[in-house]
């Protein structure tokens, strides 16, 4: 009878503190979808009042992490029920190399987001549409992600490690595009950042045709937003790849409750976007509203006026015809 019970597919892992960090895990992300399908309905309908890219560049990013949203709260009855991990170990490593190579995804859509409100704002592009070298550059990044998810899925250089996931370095090629994917991150963070600095340069300069009220608020939001984006990242990057940073020693990262805190720190970095996106972007907020049904007094503001509106895990400011 125990050995029938011990083969059985939802036999529970006799160790307690496994059970509870899979718990952990459904509980953290379980909140995420309903949370990712209201913002990217709001974007989706502003977006077709009102045709931007960044709406779009927002949205691709909102699916990336709906989707890391979804493998994190599957990472959690592998943790409660190891038997399906033996079982199913495949499709497992399948669903961790999804979350890792979406996880991938962010950075370049995230810095073509911030470079992108530079070029609008300065008039380089306009904001209803793509140029050709974003488009190129979407159909490059995205090509790039499918090869890494496919070549890592046949592979399985992503594998299941209680209570996470790593690279396996025995598969082929699993060092190279760890070292990829530090490389990836690193750049494209500082880029971003880099990006928001000179944006609020730009802001700065310019109020004196803008509100000035306005100017402020946006030119403080986009510093905050990209500060604490940046920082929060690059701290979890730091921390999952200490080997790199031996002057910096933060925790044991062998230590099994640090990493399953670190997974806990790495759910919860999917629910910054969209948090950001309603607290900073009016417009999204009050189209959120209408979704859920909660009547608020929403003032009409003419699309012929200055507005600004900023984004979510990086803020976007499009600018009207002001300038």
């Amino acid at each position: 009878m125990n050995s029938s019970n011990s083969s059985s597919l939802f036999h529970l892992n006799p160790d307690i503190e496994m059970r509870f960090f899979g718990f952990t895990y459904c509980i953290v992300a379980m909140f995420l979808p309903p949370l990712f399908f209201i913002v990217i309905k709001a974007v989706n309908q502003l977006d077709r009042e009102s045709p931007n890219m960044a709406y779009e560049l927002m949205n691709i990013i909102n699916c990336s992490q709906l989707t890391q949203s979804i493998t994190h709260f599957l990472t959690g009855p592998g943790l409660i029920f190891p038997n399906i991990v033996k079982r199913y170990g495949f499709i497992v490593n399948v669903i961790g190399c999804t979350m890792n190579t979406f996880w991938i995804a962010d950075f370049p859509m995230i810095t073509l987001l911030a470079v992108g409100r530079i070029l609008i704002f300065t008039n380089r592009i306009k904001a209803q549409k793509f140029p050709i070298y974003m488009k190129i550059f979407i159909f490059l990044s995205w090509s790039w992600i499918t090869f890494v998810l496919i070549y890592g899925s046949i592979t399985q250089n992503l594998i299941f490690v209680s209570p996470g996931w790593d690279y396996d370095f025995t598969v082929p090629y699993a060092e190279m595009f760890s070292d990829l994917e530090k490389s990836l991150s690193l750049t494209c963070l500082a880029i971003s950042y880099v990006s928001y600095i000179l944006m609020a340069i730009l802001i700065y300069k310019r109020k004196s045709i803008m509100i000035c009220a306005s100017s402020r608020k946006n030119e403080i939001a986009i510093l905050l937003q990209s500060t604490f984006v940046t920082t929060y990242i690059t701290a979890m990057i730091f921390a999952w790849h200490q080997a790199l940073f031996s002057v910096v020693s933060f925790f044991d990262v062998e230590n099994k409750r640090n990493q399953a805190i670190l997974n806990c720190c790495l759910i919860f970095h999917c629910y910054v976007n969209p948090s950001m996106t309603l607290i900073c972007n009016k417009s999204i907020r009050l189209s959120c509203y209408k979704i859920l049904g909660i009547r608020r007094k929403i003032y009409a503001v003419s699309r012929t006026e200055n507005t600004s509106k900023l984004s979510s895990v990086n803020p976007t400011v499009t600018v009207t015809n002001a300038f």
